[in-house]
């Protein structure tokens, strides 16, 4: 296992970051001695496990994504931009109303002392807004929907 080893600047904040195996997700990343497991878009999951025999413990397969479930995702998601993670809402910087562009900052998440910027993911007006800064998010919390 390829272990990289970055110093990181967040705010005003310097981290060691220890970044594992990049060649599928998820990543075991190292964070001033407290590890993660990350998802990395673009890289290939793990093979799935095979049972072989009897086993006390029982066994879970996640399928690939289809093209049917996948457009049905993206419909999902297409309007709501979610949590990509657990953590706080540290800012909110449109309001209802607002025209964001794709790939403009709306938010900011933190975990961990770190900090995740969400950003639109399409053109669009900001229609709602679910959340408040400091309030707690699990992963897949709705955050804004755009119209």
């Amino acid at each position: 296992m390829a272990l990289t080893n970055l110093r990181i600047k967040v705010g005003d904040n310097w981290y060691t970051v220890q970044i594992g195996d990049l060649t599928q997700s998820p990543v075991q990343v190292t964070v001033e001695g407290e590890t993660f497991e990350v998802e990395v878009e673009g890289l290939s999951p793990p093979p799935a496990p095979t049972r072989r025999g009897r086993s006390r413990s029982r066994q879970t397969q996640i399928e690939a994504p289809t093209a049917q479930s996948q457009s049905s995702a993206a419909n999902y998601s297409d309007d709501i931009l979610r949590s990509p993670m657990p953590g706080r809402v540290i800012s909110i910087l449109v309001r209802p109303g607002d025209s964001v562009s794709a790939g403009d900052e709306v938010c900011v998440v933190e975990a961990m002392k770190m900090e995740q910027s969400i950003r639109a993911h399409r053109d669009g007006v900001v229609k709602t807004i679910f959340v408040q800064p400091m309030d707690p998010v699990k992963a897949d919390d709705p955050l804004i929907e755009l119209e």
